[in-house]
């Protein structure tokens, strides 16, 4: 029986879509329907553009409440407040992808993945899988 992927998470042989989550579970390649790839971008963590704001603000408004005896105390501050500005500007969460179908007329999760490489290499086996069942068929 030809193997198309394995891999710590999935295997996806001529007949079976095996995947682990919970437990093991396993998909008849021929009951398969609709698979398609969802891609989950992350929503913007506002609290972190705030937090981001609101260290901008504060590092303009340290050096006229520091004053001007204390340029390097102010400097520093602003230095820092600005650093923690941008870093927080810069945080992204990382993209998931799912790879979804219709089996036995509900919609299910087959795998998901946050990396890229081994969500391709899942997503050629399936294809491979699907193109040797209509083959048969």
């Amino acid at each position: 029986m030809p193997v198309f992927y394995r891999g710590r998470r999935a295997l996806i042989t001529q007949h079976v879509f095996e995947t682990e989550s919970v437990g093991r579970l396993q998909y008849a390649i021929k009951d398969l329907a609709d698979v398609h790839i969802v891609r989950l971008d992350p929503e913007a963590v506002r609290g972190a553009y705030v937090l981001g704001l609101s260290a901008l603000a504060a590092a303009f408004l340290v050096v006229p409440i520091v004053g001007p005896a204390s340029k390097v105390v102010a400097g520093v501050a602003a230095a820092v407040l600005l650093a923690g500005s941008a870093t927080s500007a810069r945080r992204r969460l990382p993209v998931r992808w799912e790879l979804v179908a219709t089996y036995e007329g509900r919609r299910v999760t087959l795998f998901v993945s946050g990396d890229q490489t081994e969500f391709d290499q899942v997503c050629r086996g399936l294809l491979r899988a699907l193109e040797q069942q209509n083959r048969v068929l």
